[in-house]
Protein backbone atom coordinates (compact mmCIF):
# COMPACT_ATOMS: atom_id res chain seq x y z
CA UNK A 1 0.00 0.00 0.00
CA UNK A 2 3.04 2.29 0.32
CA UNK A 3 3.19 2.92 -3.45
CA UNK A 4 -0.53 3.61 -3.45
CA UNK A 5 -0.19 5.92 -0.45
CA UNK A 6 2.40 8.02 -2.28
CA UNK A 7 0.22 8.11 -5.39
CA UNK A 8 -3.00 9.09 -3.59
CA UNK A 9 -1.23 11.84 -1.69
CA UNK A 10 -0.37 13.43 -5.03
CA UNK A 11 -3.51 12.52 -6.96
CA UNK A 12 -6.05 15.03 -8.23
CA UNK A 13 -8.90 12.60 -7.74
CA UNK A 14 -10.07 9.01 -7.59
CA UNK A 15 -12.76 7.07 -9.44
CA UNK A 16 -13.89 3.63 -10.52
CA UNK A 17 -15.75 5.03 -13.56
CA UNK A 18 -13.42 5.50 -16.52
CA UNK A 19 -15.76 8.15 -17.93
CA UNK A 20 -15.07 10.32 -14.87
CA UNK A 21 -11.27 10.12 -15.10
CA UNK A 22 -9.53 13.50 -15.32
CA UNK A 23 -5.81 14.33 -15.54
CA UNK A 24 -4.10 13.33 -12.30
CA UNK A 25 -6.75 10.79 -11.24
CA UNK A 26 -6.24 7.24 -10.03
CA UNK A 27 -8.51 4.75 -11.77
CA UNK A 28 -9.64 1.72 -9.77
CA UNK A 29 -10.76 -1.01 -12.17
CA UNK A 30 -13.57 -3.05 -10.62
CA UNK A 31 -15.17 -6.13 -12.07
CA UNK A 32 -18.84 -5.25 -11.56
CA UNK A 33 -21.98 -7.27 -12.08
CA UNK A 34 -22.81 -5.57 -15.37
CA UNK A 35 -19.49 -4.09 -16.53
CA UNK A 36 -15.83 -4.97 -16.01
CA UNK A 37 -13.79 -1.86 -15.32
CA UNK A 38 -10.67 -3.68 -16.48
CA UNK A 39 -11.93 -3.26 -20.04
CA UNK A 40 -11.44 0.49 -19.75
CA UNK A 41 -7.91 0.84 -18.37
CA UNK A 42 -6.55 2.17 -21.68
CA UNK A 43 -9.38 4.71 -21.84
CA UNK A 44 -8.49 5.81 -18.29
CA UNK A 45 -4.86 6.21 -19.36
CA UNK A 46 -5.87 8.33 -22.35
CA UNK A 47 -7.97 10.54 -20.11
CA UNK A 48 -4.96 11.33 -17.93
CA UNK A 49 -4.97 8.73 -15.15
CA UNK A 50 -1.67 8.57 -13.25
CA UNK A 51 -2.19 4.96 -12.11
CA UNK A 52 -4.52 1.98 -12.38
CA UNK A 53 -5.48 -0.19 -9.41
CA UNK A 54 -6.84 -3.62 -10.27
CA UNK A 55 -7.25 -7.23 -9.16
CA UNK A 56 -6.55 -8.43 -12.70
CA UNK A 57 -3.55 -8.65 -14.99
CA UNK A 58 -3.94 -5.34 -16.80
CA UNK A 59 -2.65 -4.71 -20.33
CA UNK A 60 0.71 -3.02 -20.65
CA UNK A 61 0.32 0.68 -19.93
CA UNK A 62 2.66 3.64 -19.67
CA UNK A 63 1.39 4.42 -16.16
CA UNK A 64 1.83 2.35 -12.99
CA UNK A 65 -0.50 -0.63 -12.54
CA UNK A 66 -0.91 -1.74 -8.94
CA UNK A 67 -2.43 -5.15 -8.30
CA UNK A 68 -4.45 -5.58 -5.11
CA UNK A 69 -6.36 -8.54 -3.60
CA UNK A 70 -9.65 -6.65 -3.52
CA UNK A 71 -10.23 -3.61 -5.73
CA UNK A 72 -13.41 -2.50 -3.94
CA UNK A 73 -11.68 -2.54 -0.57
CA UNK A 74 -8.72 -0.67 -2.05
CA UNK A 75 -11.11 1.97 -3.42
CA UNK A 76 -12.59 2.48 0.06
CA UNK A 77 -9.19 2.80 1.70
CA UNK A 78 -7.88 5.15 -0.99
CA UNK A 79 -11.03 7.31 -0.81
CA UNK A 80 -10.71 7.70 2.96
CA UNK A 81 -7.04 8.64 2.61
CA UNK A 82 -7.67 11.03 -0.30
CA UNK A 83 -10.18 12.96 1.82
CA UNK A 84 -7.96 12.74 4.94
CA UNK A 85 -10.17 10.29 6.85
CA UNK A 86 -13.13 12.65 7.40
CA UNK A 87 -15.14 10.14 9.50
CA UNK A 88 -12.49 10.40 12.22
CA UNK A 89 -13.52 14.02 12.85
CA UNK A 90 -17.13 13.30 13.81
CA UNK A 91 -19.40 10.65 15.28
CA UNK A 92 -20.79 8.47 12.49
CA UNK A 93 -23.65 6.19 13.48
CA UNK A 94 -24.13 3.32 11.03
CA UNK A 95 -27.73 2.10 10.82
CA UNK A 96 -28.39 -1.23 9.13
CA UNK A 97 -31.26 -3.71 9.03
CA UNK A 98 -33.99 -4.66 6.58
CA UNK A 99 -36.47 -1.96 7.57
CA UNK A 100 -36.45 1.23 9.60
CA UNK A 101 -33.06 2.58 8.52
CA UNK A 102 -34.42 5.76 6.97
CA UNK A 103 -36.77 6.58 9.84
CA UNK A 104 -34.09 5.91 12.47
CA UNK A 105 -31.57 8.17 10.73
CA UNK A 106 -34.18 10.94 10.42
CA UNK A 107 -35.01 10.59 14.11
CA UNK A 108 -31.32 10.79 15.02
CA UNK A 109 -30.79 13.84 12.84
CA UNK A 110 -33.72 15.55 14.55
CA UNK A 111 -32.65 14.55 18.07
CA UNK A 112 -29.09 15.80 17.59
CA UNK A 113 -30.36 19.09 16.14
CA UNK A 114 -32.69 19.56 19.12
CA UNK A 115 -29.75 18.80 21.43
CA UNK A 116 -27.71 21.64 19.92
CA UNK A 117 -25.42 19.44 17.86
CA UNK A 118 -24.88 19.89 14.13
CA UNK A 119 -26.13 16.74 12.36
CA UNK A 120 -25.59 15.28 8.93
CA UNK A 121 -27.36 12.43 7.19
CA UNK A 122 -26.58 9.97 4.38
CA UNK A 123 -29.43 7.72 3.35
CA UNK A 124 -32.09 6.50 0.96
CA UNK A 125 -34.11 9.69 0.66
CA UNK A 126 -31.63 12.54 1.09
CA UNK A 127 -28.18 13.73 2.08
CA UNK A 128 -27.57 16.58 4.52
CA UNK A 129 -23.99 17.86 4.59
CA UNK A 130 -24.69 20.41 7.31
CA UNK A 131 -25.09 23.23 4.82
CA UNK A 132 -26.79 21.65 1.82
CA UNK A 133 -29.58 19.08 1.56
CA UNK A 134 -30.28 17.20 -1.66
CA UNK A 135 -31.90 13.94 -2.85
CA UNK A 136 -29.76 10.83 -2.68
CA UNK A 137 -29.18 8.31 -5.46
CA UNK A 138 -28.26 5.24 -3.41
CA UNK A 139 -28.98 4.18 0.17
CA UNK A 140 -25.23 3.76 0.73
CA UNK A 141 -23.20 5.64 -1.91
CA UNK A 142 -19.94 4.37 -3.38
CA UNK A 143 -16.82 4.81 -1.27
CA UNK A 144 -15.58 7.94 -3.06
CA UNK A 145 -18.95 9.69 -2.82
CA UNK A 146 -19.39 8.68 0.83
CA UNK A 147 -16.03 10.14 1.83
CA UNK A 148 -16.69 13.23 -0.27
CA UNK A 149 -19.94 13.81 1.65
CA UNK A 150 -18.17 13.25 4.97
CA UNK A 151 -15.41 15.67 3.98
CA UNK A 152 -18.04 18.33 3.17
CA UNK A 153 -19.64 17.69 6.56
CA UNK A 154 -16.29 18.13 8.30
CA UNK A 155 -15.82 21.47 6.54
CA UNK A 156 -19.36 22.48 7.52
CA UNK A 157 -18.79 21.67 11.19
CA UNK A 158 -21.03 18.60 11.40
CA UNK A 159 -20.58 16.77 14.68
CA UNK A 160 -22.86 13.74 14.30
CA UNK A 161 -23.77 11.78 11.16
CA UNK A 162 -26.64 9.29 10.87
CA UNK A 163 -25.83 6.97 7.96
CA UNK A 164 -27.83 4.17 6.40
CA UNK A 165 -25.68 1.12 5.69
CA UNK A 166 -27.28 -1.32 3.26
CA UNK A 167 -26.34 -4.97 2.88
CA UNK A 168 -25.23 -4.19 -0.67
CA UNK A 169 -23.07 -1.36 0.63
CA UNK A 170 -21.38 -3.71 3.08
CA UNK A 171 -20.86 -6.49 0.55
CA UNK A 172 -19.44 -4.02 -1.98
CA UNK A 173 -17.03 -2.55 0.64
CA UNK A 174 -18.41 0.98 0.26
CA UNK A 175 -17.92 1.83 3.94
CA UNK A 176 -14.88 -0.32 4.77
CA UNK A 177 -12.76 2.66 5.77
CA UNK A 178 -15.47 4.66 7.58
CA UNK A 179 -14.86 4.89 11.32
CA UNK A 180 -18.21 4.34 13.03
CA UNK A 181 -18.84 5.59 16.56
CA UNK A 182 -21.56 2.98 16.97
CA UNK A 183 -23.84 0.71 14.96
CA UNK A 184 -27.57 -0.01 15.00
CA UNK A 185 -29.14 -3.27 13.82
CA UNK A 186 -32.90 -2.72 13.48
CA UNK A 187 -34.38 -6.01 12.20
CA UNK A 188 -33.75 -8.77 9.68
CA UNK A 189 -36.18 -10.31 7.18
CA UNK A 190 -35.94 -11.46 3.53
CA UNK A 191 -35.14 -8.74 1.01
CA UNK A 192 -32.86 -7.94 -1.94
CA UNK A 193 -32.82 -11.60 -2.97
CA UNK A 194 -32.17 -10.50 -6.55
CA UNK A 195 -28.80 -9.06 -5.51
CA UNK A 196 -27.71 -11.55 -2.87
CA UNK A 197 -29.12 -14.67 -4.50
CA UNK A 198 -30.66 -16.11 -1.35
CA UNK A 199 -31.49 -15.21 2.23
CA UNK A 200 -28.36 -16.89 3.60
CA UNK A 201 -26.14 -14.57 1.55
CA UNK A 202 -28.21 -11.55 2.58
CA UNK A 203 -27.84 -12.53 6.23
CA UNK A 204 -24.09 -13.01 5.76
CA UNK A 205 -23.80 -9.44 4.40
CA UNK A 206 -25.59 -8.09 7.48
CA UNK A 207 -23.19 -10.03 9.70
CA UNK A 208 -20.26 -8.42 7.86
CA UNK A 209 -21.39 -5.07 9.26
CA UNK A 210 -20.09 -6.13 12.68
CA UNK A 211 -16.55 -6.18 11.31
CA UNK A 212 -16.83 -2.47 10.53
CA UNK A 213 -17.24 -1.61 14.22
CA UNK A 214 -14.10 -1.32 16.31
CA UNK A 215 -14.77 -3.70 19.28
CA UNK A 216 -12.88 -1.46 21.69
CA UNK A 217 -14.74 1.76 20.93
CA UNK A 218 -17.90 1.32 18.84
CA UNK A 219 -20.85 -0.39 20.56
CA UNK A 220 -23.54 -2.26 18.63
CA UNK A 221 -27.18 -1.50 19.43
CA UNK A 222 -29.58 -4.28 18.48
CA UNK A 223 -33.32 -4.74 18.48
CA UNK A 224 -33.18 -7.69 20.87
CA UNK A 225 -36.85 -8.50 20.21
CA UNK A 226 -35.82 -9.55 16.71
CA UNK A 227 -34.55 -13.15 16.78
CA UNK A 228 -32.04 -12.76 13.97
CA UNK A 229 -30.70 -9.50 15.38
CA UNK A 230 -30.08 -11.27 18.68
CA UNK A 231 -28.31 -14.14 16.93
CA UNK A 232 -26.07 -11.75 15.00
CA UNK A 233 -25.40 -9.75 18.15
CA UNK A 234 -23.98 -12.83 19.88
CA UNK A 235 -21.14 -12.84 17.37
CA UNK A 236 -20.10 -9.27 18.18
CA UNK A 237 -16.92 -9.12 20.23
CA UNK A 238 -17.45 -5.54 21.37
CA UNK A 239 -20.01 -3.92 23.67
CA UNK A 240 -23.57 -4.95 22.92
CA UNK A 241 -26.47 -2.67 23.87
CA UNK A 242 -29.97 -4.16 23.72
CA UNK A 243 -33.11 -2.19 22.89
CA UNK A 244 -36.63 -3.57 22.71
CA UNK A 245 -40.33 -2.85 23.00
CA UNK A 246 -42.33 -4.42 25.82
CA UNK A 247 -39.54 -6.68 27.01
CA UNK A 248 -36.45 -6.28 29.22
CA UNK A 249 -33.45 -4.58 27.60
CA UNK A 250 -30.74 -2.04 28.35
CA UNK A 251 -33.08 0.54 26.84
CA UNK A 252 -36.72 -0.49 26.55
CA UNK A 253 -40.04 1.03 25.57
CA UNK A 254 -43.25 0.15 27.35
CA UNK A 255 -46.25 0.82 25.12
CA UNK A 256 -49.13 2.74 26.68
CA UNK A 257 -51.27 3.32 23.59
CA UNK A 258 -51.16 3.33 19.79
CA UNK A 259 -53.75 5.29 17.84
CA UNK A 260 -54.16 5.89 14.12
CA UNK A 261 -52.04 9.03 14.37
CA UNK A 262 -49.72 8.71 17.36
CA UNK A 263 -48.08 6.46 19.93
CA UNK A 264 -47.49 6.87 23.65
CA UNK A 265 -44.86 4.89 25.54
CA UNK A 266 -42.32 5.03 28.36
CA UNK A 267 -38.59 4.67 27.72
CA UNK A 268 -36.54 3.08 30.51
CA UNK A 269 -32.76 3.03 30.54
CA UNK A 270 -30.47 1.01 32.80
CA UNK A 271 -27.20 2.49 34.04
CA UNK A 272 -24.87 2.74 31.04
CA UNK A 273 -21.55 4.17 29.89
CA UNK A 274 -21.55 6.45 26.85
CA UNK A 275 -19.05 6.27 23.99
CA UNK A 276 -16.75 8.70 25.81
CA UNK A 277 -16.67 6.62 29.00
CA UNK A 278 -19.05 8.88 30.93
CA UNK A 279 -21.55 7.24 33.27
CA UNK A 280 -25.27 7.50 32.45
CA UNK A 281 -27.61 7.01 35.39
CA UNK A 282 -30.64 4.74 35.06
CA UNK A 283 -33.74 6.77 34.14
CA UNK A 284 -37.16 6.67 32.56
CA UNK A 285 -39.36 9.14 30.74
CA UNK A 286 -42.72 9.36 28.97
CA UNK A 287 -42.76 9.84 25.19
CA UNK A 288 -45.59 11.04 22.96
CA UNK A 289 -44.64 10.16 19.36
CA UNK A 290 -46.67 11.77 16.54
CA UNK A 291 -46.27 8.60 14.46
CA UNK A 292 -48.40 5.48 14.50
CA UNK A 293 -47.32 1.85 14.58
CA UNK A 294 -45.38 -0.43 16.85
CA UNK A 295 -42.57 -0.47 14.28
CA UNK A 296 -42.12 3.28 14.77
CA UNK A 297 -41.84 2.76 18.52
CA UNK A 298 -39.06 0.25 17.77
CA UNK A 299 -37.40 2.83 15.51
CA UNK A 300 -37.71 5.47 18.23
CA UNK A 301 -36.18 3.36 21.00
CA UNK A 302 -33.23 2.40 18.75
CA UNK A 303 -32.64 6.06 17.87
CA UNK A 304 -32.98 7.00 21.54
CA UNK A 305 -30.39 4.40 22.49
CA UNK A 306 -27.85 5.79 20.03
CA UNK A 307 -28.50 9.39 21.08
CA UNK A 308 -28.17 8.46 24.76
CA UNK A 309 -24.82 6.77 24.10
CA UNK A 310 -23.69 9.99 22.40
CA UNK A 311 -24.44 12.09 25.47
CA UNK A 312 -27.97 13.34 24.78
CA UNK A 313 -30.15 13.22 27.94
CA UNK A 314 -33.46 11.33 27.85
CA UNK A 315 -35.34 14.56 28.54
CA UNK A 316 -34.09 16.10 25.30
CA UNK A 317 -34.65 12.83 23.42
CA UNK A 318 -38.26 12.71 24.60
CA UNK A 319 -38.88 16.34 23.66
CA UNK A 320 -37.36 15.81 20.21
CA UNK A 321 -39.40 12.66 19.52
CA UNK A 322 -42.56 14.55 20.46
CA UNK A 323 -42.23 16.76 17.39
CA UNK A 324 -40.40 14.52 14.94
CA UNK A 325 -41.91 14.45 11.45
CA UNK A 326 -42.66 11.40 9.38
CA UNK A 327 -40.36 10.52 6.52
CA UNK A 328 -41.57 10.77 2.96
CA UNK A 329 -43.62 7.67 2.06
CA UNK A 330 -43.13 6.05 5.48
CA UNK A 331 -46.63 5.69 6.93
CA UNK A 332 -47.60 9.13 5.65
CA UNK A 333 -51.23 9.85 6.48
CA UNK A 334 -53.23 12.50 4.65
CA UNK A 335 -56.80 13.21 3.57
CA UNK A 336 -58.38 13.78 0.17
CA UNK A 337 -62.02 14.29 -0.71
CA UNK A 338 -63.25 12.69 2.50
CA UNK A 339 -60.91 9.71 2.20
CA UNK A 340 -58.03 8.88 4.52
CA UNK A 341 -54.86 7.92 2.62
CA UNK A 342 -51.96 5.91 4.06
CA UNK A 343 -48.85 6.00 1.86
CA UNK A 344 -45.93 3.66 2.56
CA UNK A 345 -43.01 2.34 0.54
CA UNK A 346 -43.66 -1.19 1.83
CA UNK A 347 -41.46 -3.44 -0.29
CA UNK A 348 -40.86 -6.65 1.68
CA UNK A 349 -42.86 -8.92 4.01
CA UNK A 350 -41.81 -7.19 7.23
CA UNK A 351 -42.66 -3.68 6.03
CA UNK A 352 -45.98 -4.88 4.60
CA UNK A 353 -46.83 -6.47 7.95
CA UNK A 354 -45.90 -3.24 9.74
CA UNK A 355 -48.29 -1.23 7.60
CA UNK A 356 -51.23 -3.57 8.08
CA UNK A 357 -50.59 -3.84 11.81
CA UNK A 358 -50.76 -0.05 11.90
CA UNK A 359 -53.83 0.49 9.72
CA UNK A 360 -55.73 -1.86 11.99
CA UNK A 361 -56.02 1.16 14.32
CA UNK A 362 -58.20 2.96 11.75
CA UNK A 363 -61.96 2.42 11.67
CA UNK A 364 -62.87 3.11 8.03
CA UNK A 365 -66.13 2.40 6.29
CA UNK A 366 -64.22 0.35 3.70
CA UNK A 367 -60.55 -0.21 2.93
CA UNK A 368 -58.90 -0.21 -0.49
CA UNK A 369 -55.30 -1.35 -0.96
CA UNK A 370 -53.45 -0.30 -4.10
CA UNK A 371 -50.16 -2.19 -4.42
CA UNK A 372 -47.36 -1.58 -6.91
CA UNK A 373 -45.52 -4.74 -7.94
CA UNK A 374 -41.83 -4.36 -7.17
CA UNK A 375 -40.01 -4.00 -10.48
CA UNK A 376 -36.45 -5.06 -11.22
CA UNK A 377 -36.06 -7.05 -7.99
CA UNK A 378 -36.92 -10.56 -9.19
CA UNK A 379 -39.90 -12.94 -8.95
CA UNK A 380 -38.98 -14.36 -5.52
CA UNK A 381 -39.61 -11.24 -3.43
CA UNK A 382 -42.78 -10.47 -5.40
CA UNK A 383 -44.23 -13.90 -4.78
CA UNK A 384 -43.55 -13.59 -1.06
CA UNK A 385 -44.97 -10.05 -0.92
CA UNK A 386 -48.18 -11.15 -2.64
CA UNK A 387 -48.60 -14.04 -0.21
CA UNK A 388 -48.34 -11.67 2.76
CA UNK A 389 -50.89 -9.27 1.25
CA UNK A 390 -53.24 -12.19 0.55
CA UNK A 391 -53.03 -13.28 4.19
CA UNK A 392 -53.90 -9.76 5.36
CA UNK A 393 -56.77 -9.53 2.89
CA UNK A 394 -58.24 -12.66 4.43
CA UNK A 395 -57.96 -11.09 7.90
CA UNK A 396 -59.11 -7.56 7.11
CA UNK A 397 -61.35 -8.05 4.08
CA UNK A 398 -60.09 -5.12 2.01
CA UNK A 399 -60.48 -4.62 -1.74
CA UNK A 400 -57.18 -5.06 -3.56
CA UNK A 401 -55.93 -3.30 -6.68
CA UNK A 402 -52.57 -4.28 -8.20
CA UNK A 403 -50.51 -2.33 -10.73
CA UNK A 404 -47.28 -2.68 -12.69
CA UNK A 405 -46.97 1.13 -12.76
CA UNK A 406 -46.10 1.16 -16.45
CA UNK A 407 -45.05 4.66 -17.45
CA UNK A 408 -44.37 5.72 -13.87
CA UNK A 409 -40.98 4.08 -13.23
CA UNK A 410 -37.45 4.29 -14.59
CA UNK A 411 -36.01 1.60 -16.82
CA UNK A 412 -34.34 -0.22 -13.92
CA UNK A 413 -37.65 -0.46 -12.03
CA UNK A 414 -39.87 -1.78 -14.84
CA UNK A 415 -41.89 -4.83 -13.78
CA UNK A 416 -40.87 -7.87 -15.79
CA UNK A 417 -43.33 -10.49 -17.02
CA UNK A 418 -41.82 -12.99 -14.57
CA UNK A 419 -42.33 -10.58 -11.66
CA UNK A 420 -45.93 -9.93 -12.66
CA UNK A 421 -46.64 -13.66 -12.99
CA UNK A 422 -45.03 -14.36 -9.61
CA UNK A 423 -47.11 -11.69 -7.86
CA UNK A 424 -50.47 -12.41 -9.48
CA UNK A 425 -49.84 -16.16 -9.36
CA UNK A 426 -49.34 -16.04 -5.60
CA UNK A 427 -52.64 -14.16 -5.24
CA UNK A 428 -54.41 -16.64 -7.51
CA UNK A 429 -53.09 -19.62 -5.57
CA UNK A 430 -54.73 -18.18 -2.44
CA UNK A 431 -57.93 -17.34 -4.32
CA UNK A 432 -57.53 -13.65 -3.51
CA UNK A 433 -59.87 -11.22 -5.21
CA UNK A 434 -58.09 -8.35 -6.91
CA UNK A 435 -58.05 -6.00 -9.86
CA UNK A 436 -54.98 -5.57 -12.03
CA UNK A 437 -54.16 -2.42 -14.02
CA UNK A 438 -50.98 -1.96 -15.99
CA UNK A 439 -50.70 1.75 -15.21
CA UNK A 440 -50.59 3.55 -11.86
CA UNK A 441 -52.94 6.24 -13.14
CA UNK A 442 -55.61 3.68 -14.07
CA UNK A 443 -55.34 1.89 -10.73
CA UNK A 444 -55.72 5.12 -8.73
CA UNK A 445 -58.59 6.28 -10.91
CA UNK A 446 -60.39 3.00 -10.25
CA UNK A 447 -59.77 3.32 -6.50
CA UNK A 448 -61.23 6.83 -6.45
CA UNK A 449 -64.22 5.79 -8.56
CA UNK A 450 -65.08 2.87 -6.32
CA UNK A 451 -64.33 4.43 -2.93
CA UNK A 452 -66.17 7.14 -1.09
CA UNK A 453 -66.15 9.38 1.95
CA UNK A 454 -64.86 7.77 5.18
CA UNK A 455 -63.02 5.07 3.21
CA UNK A 456 -59.34 4.25 3.70
CA UNK A 457 -56.94 4.00 0.76
CA UNK A 458 -53.62 2.29 1.42
CA UNK A 459 -50.85 2.95 -1.13
CA UNK A 460 -48.20 0.24 -0.98
CA UNK A 461 -44.97 -0.21 -2.89
CA UNK A 462 -41.58 1.23 -3.63
CA UNK A 463 -40.68 3.09 -6.84
CA UNK A 464 -43.91 2.16 -8.59
CA UNK A 465 -45.99 4.09 -6.06
CA UNK A 466 -43.73 7.13 -5.72
CA UNK A 467 -45.94 9.36 -7.90
CA UNK A 468 -49.24 8.20 -6.39
CA UNK A 469 -49.88 11.22 -4.17
CA UNK A 470 -49.28 13.65 -7.02
CA UNK A 471 -51.54 11.65 -9.33
CA UNK A 472 -54.25 11.37 -6.68
CA UNK A 473 -54.18 15.11 -6.11
CA UNK A 474 -54.73 15.70 -9.82
CA UNK A 475 -57.49 13.09 -10.02
CA UNK A 476 -59.36 14.42 -7.00
CA UNK A 477 -59.62 17.81 -8.70
CA UNK A 478 -61.61 16.12 -11.45
CA UNK A 479 -63.40 13.64 -9.18
CA UNK A 480 -66.83 15.00 -10.02
CA UNK A 481 -66.23 14.06 -13.64
CA UNK A 482 -65.44 10.43 -12.84
CA UNK A 483 -68.27 7.90 -13.13
CA UNK A 484 -68.91 5.97 -9.91
CA UNK A 485 -68.25 2.23 -9.91
CA UNK A 486 -69.66 -0.41 -7.68
CA UNK A 487 -67.06 -2.46 -5.80
CA UNK A 488 -68.30 -5.56 -7.65
CA UNK A 489 -66.84 -4.04 -10.81
CA UNK A 490 -63.35 -4.28 -9.31
CA UNK A 491 -62.76 -8.01 -9.42
CA UNK A 492 -60.19 -9.60 -11.73
CA UNK A 493 -60.37 -6.81 -14.32
CA UNK A 494 -57.26 -6.79 -16.51
CA UNK A 495 -57.47 -4.01 -19.11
Amino acid sequence: MSILSDLIDNAAGLTCDSRCVKPGYIFVAIRGRATDGNLFTREAEKRGAIAVVTEEQAPELTIPVITVPNARRALAELAARFYSFPADSMSVIGVTGTNGKTTITYMLEHIFAQAGRKPGIIGTVRVNTGRHTFPSRLTTPDAVTTNNYLAQMRTNGVSHVAMEVSAQGVEMHRVDAVKFSCGILSNISPDHLDFHGNFANYLAAKKQFLKLLAPSSAPLIINSADRLCSEIGKAFSGRLITAAVDQPADISASVKSITAYSSRFEISSTALTDINGQQIAASRIQVQLPLTGRHNIENAVLAAAAALLHGVPLTIISAALANVRSVERRMNIFHMSGRTIVDDTALNPASINAVFNSVSAFRPRRTWVINAIRGGRGPAINGVNAAVIADWQEKLGFSLIVTSSIGSVSKSDIVTLEEKIAFLGALDSRQSKYTYFSSLNASLTAALQASGSSDLLVLLGAQGMDDARKILTSLVLSLDCLPQLDSSDLVQIVP
